[in-house]
């Protein structure tokens, strides 16, 4: 009888620890689900704030740009052109780096164009800073100016993120 006794007990126990097994399986998947939401989060934010802060570097560039066209200097012209090309090229890099929420995924698109467009943009002035139309460049410089207003809206986004 106590042989029964104690076989049943070891058969009681065994099944309460795989039940219990099997409940602390379901917390930590729930528990690994929170915290990839939260990193991928922190992924966004962080990207976000990368935006910002690089965006601010570019838009320092295209102004060493402007004032080198408005000096009509073509050395600086073409020292900016080249810094606007090298930090464009480094940001297109470090962007792939970012594994992002398809929330944030039309942003970093829009980015990616913008920080293209710039590296090309940079090149062009390297290359042709010597003959250089300046008033064709200005004009350029005010489609540029439009165009910082769509990255300032994004940096706008990203502090409100934070």
């Amino acid at each position: 009888m106590k042989l029964t006794f104690y076989r049943n007990l070891l058969v009681l126990l065994m099944v309460f620890l795989s039940l219990s097994a099997a409940g602390c399986e379901d917390i930590e998947n729930g528990v690994n689900e929170i915290e990839g939401s939260i990193s991928q989060t922190m992924e966004n934010i962080d990207f976000l704030r990368w935006t910002a802060d690089s965006a601010e570097v570019l838009l320092d560039d295209y102004e060493a740009i402007k004032f080198a066209a408005s000096e009509r200097d073509s050395v600086l012209l073409e020292e900016g052109g080249i810094k606007l090309k090298e930090d464009s090229e480094r940001y297109l890099e470090e962007l792939e780096g970012f594994s992002l929420s398809p929330s944030v995924e039309g942003i970093a698109t829009e980015y990616a164009d913008f920080l293209q467009r710039s590296y090309e943009f940079g090149e062009f002035v390297e290359t042709n800073s010597q003959e250089i139309d300046f008033e064709a460049l200005e004009k350029t410089m005010e489609l540029m100016n439009e165009t910082s207003e769509l990255i300032n809206d994004v940096s706008y986004m990203a502090e409100q993120e934070s």
